[in-house]
Formats: C-alpha cells, structure tokens, sequence
C-alpha cells in the first residue's frame, strides 16, 4: 500500500478528498451553462491531484521525513527534485481530462489547478510552458509510478471509465509540444469579449481541492475522523430572520423617545420591508445609501438576514469592512444580537477574519477552553470562512476575489452563494469602478451571490436611474433632508491659510467658543503635531482651556484606543487627529475643522458632528485649505490625496453657497460622483479586466505580497515596524515574542506551535506597534539597524524617538506624510 501523509494511506486520502469536495460542489447553487462538464473536471481534479505521490521517489521521501515513523519497506536515495508530486499529477490529471471534456480551456484549467495546488496561480501560458529540462524529470517520475494502484484507486473512487495504466507518455508530451496546443492557446488569448467564467471557475474548483486537501491532512494529523471533518466543513445553521427584530423590541428601540429615532426605526422598516419586494433572479445588486448615524449597521444586518431567509438558510453573510479599526466594534454588535436569542453561539455561527484577530475557532462559545479546537485546525476554518457570518475587511474579501494566492484563495468557494455587505463602499478608488461593475455582476449571477452597498456617499459604480442597482431605503432624499445636523462652513476655503495663519485663526475660535468642543482634522502627521504643540503651548499658558487630545497613526494603537474611549467624557475637549478620525470611529464634537480632502472624506468628517442631532446646539464643519509655505504653497492635501479627486472637489466647492446645509448633502455628492464617473479614466479597470479574462494572474494585480488592489490613500514608501516599548507590559510581550520567534521548527509540528504560540499575543503584541517610513526610520536608528519583521525601541531609546503625547519624533527635514 503506498502513503499520502505519514500512516495515512493514499487511497484513503484520496477517497476522503474526492467525497469531500464532490459534497462540497453538490451544495453550490451555480449558473454556469455548462455545469455538468465543471463538476466533471472537479471529479478528474480531486481524484488525480496526489496520483504523482504513488512514485518510490515521494514514498522514500516520506520515509526519510522528520515525521519518524516506520511507513514501509522501500528503501533508496532520497531524491528532493523527483520526490515532488505535483507536476506529474497535473499530466495524469490533463490526461484523464483531455478523454473525458470536451471544453478544451477546462482541460488547462484541470492541469493548473493540480499543478498548482500546493503553490500560486501564475499566468496561464506559464503554466502551461515546460522547460525541456523538466521532461527528462517527468519521464523518469512517470516510469516510478505505481499503476497498478492507481489504476485500482481510479476503480474504486470514481466512476470514471479510464485507468491511468493507458496513458503513453511519448504522446502526452506531445500534446502539450505541437502546434494545435499552441494555437488553440493564441486563439483564447486574442479572443475578443470573453467573459468571466473561465476566471470564475478556475478559482472554484482551485479553492474547493486546496480547501478539501487541507482539511483532510490536518483534521487526520490531530487524530478526528473524516466524519468529524464532514460535520465541521458542511454542517450549516439556521438564522432566524427575526433576530435583529427581537434584539430592537428588547431593547426597548420599537418605542423611540426623540425625532431621530423615529426616523431610525422608518428607515429600518423600508429597508426590511423591501426584501419582500425584490426580484432574487434578477435583482443582485443591492443598495443602502441613508445619512450618517441614520442606524445603518442594524438595518442592514436585519434585511441580509430576511434575504438569507428568502433565498435560502445555506447563504452566508459576508460583512467587509474598508478599515481593521473598525472590525471589533461591528462585529461586537452581531454578536450581541445573537447572544440576545435563544440560539447557541459558536464560531459556526460567527467569526471575525483580519491579520489582528487570533486564529481560536470555539464549538461553544461559553466554554472556550475546553471546545477551542487546535490553532492549525482553527486557523484553516477560520481563513476558509467556515461560519454563517464573516466579518472581515475589503483586504480580505479583495484579495480573495482578485488573486492568485492559495492562502486566498482557500475561502473563494465559501463567497459563492453569498451575502455579500460592504460598508462605506465609497472607499473603492474611482480607477476600479469598471472592473468592479462588470466583475461583480458576472460573479453575483453565475456565483449565485448578492451584494449590498452600504455608505452615506454613493459612488457611481452602478446607475439607479438604469435600474442597474436596487435602493432598499426608497425615501433616501426625505431621509438626507430630514437629517439636518449641521452645517458646512466653506467661507475660509477659496483663502489658503499656511500653519502661521492657521494658528491665528483657530486661537480666535477657541476663544470664541470657549465652551465648545472641538475636533481638527489635518492632512499630515506633521502638521497635526505642529498645531497640536500649538495648541497645548495656549493650554498651558491658561490662553485658552480644554482637554487637548492628540489622534493619529504615529502613536500606537493600545493609545489610540484609549484616547478615542476618553472622547465625549469631558465638556470642553480639543482633539488634533490626521484623517484616521474618519475611520468609522464613533465620537461625536460640537465643531469640526478639516484641512481640504475629497468630498467623501470631507462627508466623512461631517460625520463626526453633532452626530446625535441636538436641536439646540446646530453643528458647524469648516473647511479650509492649507498650504505649506516651505514647498512653493503646495496644499497639504495633494501630499495624500489623488489630485483628480481634488480638482473635481475644488470645483464643486467653488460652485456652492458658503455654507451648505447638511440636508442638501445629497444633491452635493450626486454632483461630485457625477462628475468623477464622467471624467475618470477606465484604463487602469480595462487593462486588469482584460488580464483576468485571459487568466493572467500574475501580471495583474498580484506580484506584490504587499500591495494592496484597493490602497485607500496611496503612498509610495517601503516602510518598518517599530515596537514600542513604552511601559512593563510592552517589555514582558517583547520578551515573549523573542523566546517565540527563537523556537526552533524542525517539523510542521514545532513551526504551527510557534505560530500558535504568537497568535495568542499578537493582538496585544501589535498594539504597541507603529509603521513608519523607512527612511523616517533610518534618520533616527540608522539602516543597519533596521529589520524586515519588527525592530525593537528598547525603553532606554524611547525619550530619543518617542513622545508619549504625539507618538514617533520626526525630523524637520522629513518629507511630508500621511503615516
């Protein structure tokens, strides 16, 4: 009998692998036209993806392995290159499915799903190139094989009539060598208006056996059987559609005491109500665009579950979110309204997925410890998103529709037959809009899925007045005219201002509103810190008084998190942030001040005031725009912020009365997505389109690990992490991660514990971890110093590059930045 895994037979292995993924496919709900033939080409992918393992070479290999066990009695020299097993499994695989379909680029996308099944996507001619070097190596592999159990495997498994023992290796190479494969290849390539589909179906059936694999190998490596991967991976919960109905009655949230609350709850009786009313063949593409603090995140939550309901219990939820920051405080809410019902709750139920979160899937959630199931287990359920509600980022999600990464890709089979919400969508650059457009309606219907947008300011990705989008708040234009909160003052806007004059001016505000609260939101972290000093050299001289509280990325989290919590507890507060205030951060000031940006970013700051409608105290935000004299009066915005998006704000500003009522807030931002829609370049979406359609995956968007498709501001600095040791605590975590990252990793075993090891602090050990740019740090730490992963500020070196009020110390020759 020959192995797949250490004690783990081969043919069981791939048994469990080929039910496991064939179970997984039956429950998709697909509208592909030519759904028999794909599920053909799962069967060929998940039978034959380890066939390449039934060589002496890979079987010697496991014998030698680190793992220790005695396997069997094949006896040889180790040979690292002919031991790998993926290549010649992917020729058996082209093999098997050049007899059995029909489709020849389903045949291609056979071969590179197994061939790449333990690594990256790479462009589909590269995948299909071999090296005359390779052949010498795939003959001898070929020769190794062991047919009559794989001939044996194939009997038994599938109901396939073709026996891997028929297959001439002369003539499979030279398939993959004559002419007819290279022009059928250009003829796909030079084909004009090709859809999504080959795209789409690539990912699946790739996500379904890397999932499938996976799970079979670390679920039998922890001692569970294939029953109790079977009741994990495809055991699915109901959810209630009345949930979010009886969490509001508990609270008392059906009986509003205020005028805004009573438009709370008609807005959340339009948005529920019109999922009764939608077409779920046709109508996929889903929006709701209400006034902030109008009770999004409920309403939206509530019709996503009467939509499940509708549709079907086996849609998930999917919530992206465009910023980490302000996972915790969404998904908190979910999850209180679950805890509110009778249900259990567990990580079957919910999750949160982003680089901050610890990797712990529970069975119960009110016993953790004991039903807390082992990290690799929990970190492979957690990245493939086995829950009915994922609360994650637009990184997350993103990247797993756009990749070629298997660790992405791993939870793409999960987003079909989805519910997909993002949140404060406007944050999609205006480059991408066409490929979102075209990309997410050809994947909502042959995925079967269903997006909601979510935002105050909806971008034009999709016409309403096209009926290209289906608006579930029907009232919108009552709604933004109802919510009349504050005003936005533009009087100072056309005037530039430098810091000097900036700092005049607001002296006198402050004295004139001496008892109100201010926040002043700048483009850059050195002019934040400038006008913070400022403003703490009036406190302190008694000019002026108040809380003065400093917020940006220069200081770490733990006291960011902090501070933020401190707002709104005191009358008189004065807080100096950078944009990152904007962040779905829940404070609400009397007066805001916000240094020139586009207007969903101005929108945003709007956000920040008078959020909870006080009658008596009307909110007042104002802009203006200031310039830095040391750099030929070149605006502070244009440090970070696109100069297209900026113009066009500019223009529209110039345009407007002084002050803008906040009840015509949406004609303004009708007219600015107008005009982006109608002046934005489609080239960036067109080139990227054309690249997926023709499966070139690496010449896209994915060469970098580190880039970002959806970058939210967009920078061009190589940066490095600092930790900040900055009190006890931070020096007992350093200590921990050093003793972590010292483990040695002779095996699979040792590396997954030391990870485990590290995820269990990693949340805390973050927080006290700012990123910076790297030549920001070399002025200070010198390059030599300097490490890829996190360099240490030990506390003795803290007073040189660190003030506890406004984080990292920056040189006064630095060039301007957001970070």
């Amino acid at each position: 009998m020959l192995y797949s895994h250490p004690e783990k037979f081969l043919i069981d292995h791939l048994n469990n692998v080929y039910m496991l993924g064939k179970e997984i496919f039956a429950r998709k709900k697909l509208n592909f036209a030519n759904l028999a033939e794909i599920e053909k080409a799962l069967s060929i992918i998940l039978l034959t993806h380890d066939f390449g393992k039934a060589t002496d070479y890979f079987q010697i290999k496991l014998e030698k392995s680190s793992f220790g066990n005695k396997l069997s009695n094949k006896e040889g020299e180790f040979n690292q290159e002919l031991s790998k097993h993926s290549h010649i499994s992917s020729l058996l695989a082209y093999q098997f499915a050049d007899q059995i379909l029909e489709d020849d680029i389903l045949v291609w996308i056979v071969f590179i799903t197994v061939y790449r099944h333990h690594s990256n996507f790479k462009d589909l001619d590269n995948m299909l190139k071999f090296d005359e070097s390779d052949w010498p190596k795939l003959r001898k592999q070929f020769e190794a094989l062991d047919f009559n159990e794989l001939d044996s495997i194939s009997v038994e498994i599938s109901d396939f009539d073709f026996k891997p023992s028929s297959i001439d290796f002369d003539d499979l190479k030279n398939k993959f060598t004559n002419w007819r494969f290279r022009k059928n290849l250009r003829t796909f390539k030079n084909k004009p208006n090709k859809d999504f589909n080959y795209y789409l179906i690539s990912n699946l059936l790739f996500s379904i056996l890397i999932f499938a694999d996976k799970a079979e190998a670390i679920f039998y490596s922890k001692g569970y059987s294939f029953k109790d991967l079977k009741e994990v991976a495809l055991n699915r919960s109901d959810l209630p559609d009345d949930l979010v109905n009886n969490y509001r009655n508990l609270k008392g949230w059906n009986q509003p005491d205020s005028k805004i609350n009573i438009k709370r709850n008609q807005i959340y009786d339009e948005v529920v109500n019109q999922i009764e009313n939608i077409n779920i063949e046709n109508e996929r593409i889903l929006s709701i665009n209400v006034p902030t603090g109008a009770g999004k995140t409920l309403s939206v939550f509530s019709a996503a579950l009467k939509l499940r309901n509708k549709i079907s219990q086996d849609f998930r939820i999917i919530y992206a979110l465009p910023f980490t920051s302000i996972i915790d405080q969404n998904y908190d809410v979910f999850l209180d309204v679950l805890n509110h019902s009778d249900m259990k709750v567990d990580s079957t139920k919910i999750i949160k997925h982003h680089y901050l979160n610890a990797k712990n899937y529970y069975l119960n959630e009110e016993d953790k410890e004991s039903q807390k199931l082992d990290y690799d287990i929990s970190k492979h359920l957690i990245e493939s998103w086995q829950s009915e509600i994922v609360v994650t980022t637009f990184v997350q999600l993103l990247h797993s529709i756009f990749s070629n990464r298997n660790r992405s890709l791993i939870k793409f089979n999960n987003i079909c037959n989805s519910i997909i919400i993002l949140d404060e969508v406007q944050n999609i650059p205006h480059k991408y809009w066409k490929l979102i457009k075209e990309f997410l309606s050809d994947m909502a219907k042959k995925l079967n899925c269903y997006f909601i947008f979510l935002t105050a300011t909806m971008p034009l990705i999709y016409n309403e007045k096209e009926q290209e989008i289906k608006e579930l708040a029907t009232s919108k234009r009552d709604y933004f005219k109802f919510f009349d909160r504050i005003n936005l003052d533009t009087t100072m806007f056309k005037q530039p201002l430098t810091l000097e004059q900036f700092k005049d001016f607001i002296e006198e505000e402050f004295i004139e509103f001496y008892d109100r609260s201010f926040l002043i939101i700048l483009n850059t972290i050195k002019s934040s810190i400038h006008i913070f000093n400022y403003i703490e050299k009036l406190i302190n001289e008694e000019i002026i008084n108040g809380e003065l509280i400093y917020l940006s990325s220069n200081i770490i989290p733990k006291e960011r998190q902090k501070r933020i919590k401190k707002i709104g507890k005191k009358k008189r507060q004065i807080i100096v942030s950078t944009q990152m205030v904007e962040a779905g951060v829940d404070i609400d000031l009397d007066r805001v001040y916000r240094d020139f940006a586009p207007l969903d970013s101005i929108n945003q700051s709007c956000g920040r005031c008078n959020r909870n409608f006080d009658p008596e105290n009307r909110g007042t935000v104002k802009l203006f725009r200031l310039v830095n004299e040391n750099h030929n009066n070149k605006d502070y915005a244009s440090y970070i912020y696109d100069n297209f998006l900026l113009k066009i704000t500019s223009d529209i500003i110039t345009e407007l009365p002084e002050i803008v009522r906040e009840n015509d807030f949406f004609e303004m931002n009708q007219k600015y997505f107008n005009k982006i829609n109608e002046l934005k370049s489609n080239d960036n979406s067109e080139t990227l389109i054309s690249k997926i359609k023709n499966l070139k995956y690496e010449k896209s968007f994915f060469k970098d690990e580190k880039e970002e498709i959806f970058r939210l501001i967009t920078d061009d600095y190589n940066t490095v992490n600092l930790f900040m040791a900055v009190d006890e605590d931070a020096e007992e975590l350093w200590e921990e991660y050093k003793e972590i990252s010292g483990l040695e990793s002779y095996n699979i075993e040792e590396f997954m514990l030391k990870k485990a090891k590290f995820e269990n602090i990693k949340k805390e050990f973050l927080s006290y971890v700012i990123t910076i740019p790297k030549f920001t740090a070399e002025k200070h730490l010198g390059d030599e110093q300097l490490k890829n992963n996190f360099n240490y500020i030990s506390p003795f070196q803290i007073e040189d590059v660190y003030n506890l009020n406004t984080g990292f110390k920056r040189r006064e020759i630095e060039t301007e930045t957001f970070f």
